[in-house]
């Protein structure tokens, strides 16, 4: 069996999911092993973070975020867990043996494992996504939660400031914790933005909460783009 690598992940998954509507970002700030989002419904986004399996050489999965920003993963505070799954626990009972890798699958469990080997087998991992996402994105209970959510109106609050601020094109504030040179991608600029909305909105300053700011601003910025273009 083949050694899966992040690139070789991405490579394979991405033609396939730019098919559906999914961008491809570099992602060294968030940690998946290959990053995807895409625009829906207005002011949500989907995100799609990729997971190799630890003890299987050739297995992967993919978590799904659905919330008005893209910082995969994001569930502490008031936040709804139900915004960060994975595509299985979105199925039912059938769909679930229908899709995956079955030597992969474990009895009673309903999370599933696809296996690079198989050209198939990203194909299918495609269907599953496009299988949920339209259950994610038209929950309405789900969508309450989120909007209801004071921890989410804060983030979407910053990076709506920052989105705002850093398109201009005309920031020319100081900035302690803005990196040497571009991350993932996002320019110089972004990163200085977002300090400087996290100082002013007084939350927490620190050289990661920039990064993670800088960089879901900058993403849904991208996204907001291809929407409107």
């Amino acid at each position: 069996m083949m050694k899966l690598s992040k690139d070789k992940l991405i490579k394979m998954l991405k033609p396939h999911l730019a098919n559906i509507g999914y961008s491809e970002f570099k992602d060294t700030i968030y940690s998946a092993q290959g990053f995807f989002a895409k625009k829906v419904k207005d002011r949500y986004y989907l995100s799609l973070g990729m997971t190799i399996h630890r003890y299987y050489d050739s297995a992967f999965t993919g978590d799904l975020y659905f919330c008005t920003n893209t910082r995969w993963g994001s569930v502490w505070g008031d936040i709804p867990n139900e915004i960060y799954k994975r595509p299985s626990y979105y199925m039912t009972d059938n769909e679930q043996l229908d899709h995956g890798s079955k030597d992969l699958k474990v009895e009673g469990s309903k999370d599933i494992w696809w296996s690079a080997e198989s050209d198939n087998a990203i194909l299918d991992f495609v269907k599953a996504i496009e299988l949920v996402e339209p259950r994610i994105v038209s929950n309405i209970e789900l969508i309450t939660k989120i909007d209801n959510s004071i921890d989410i109106q804060i983030l979407t609050k910053f990076s709506s400031q920052v989105k705002e601020i850093a398109s201009q094109k005309k920031f020319e504030g100081k900035s302690d914790f803005t990196p040497k040179k571009e991350i993932d991608n996002i320019p110089l600029p972004w990163f200085s933005v977002a300090e400087f909305v996290l100082k002013e909105q007084k939350g927490i300053l620190n050289a990661n909460t920039v990064k993670m700011l800088a960089a879901d601003a900058y993403r849904q910025y991208v996204l907001d783009n291809i929407v409107t273009e």
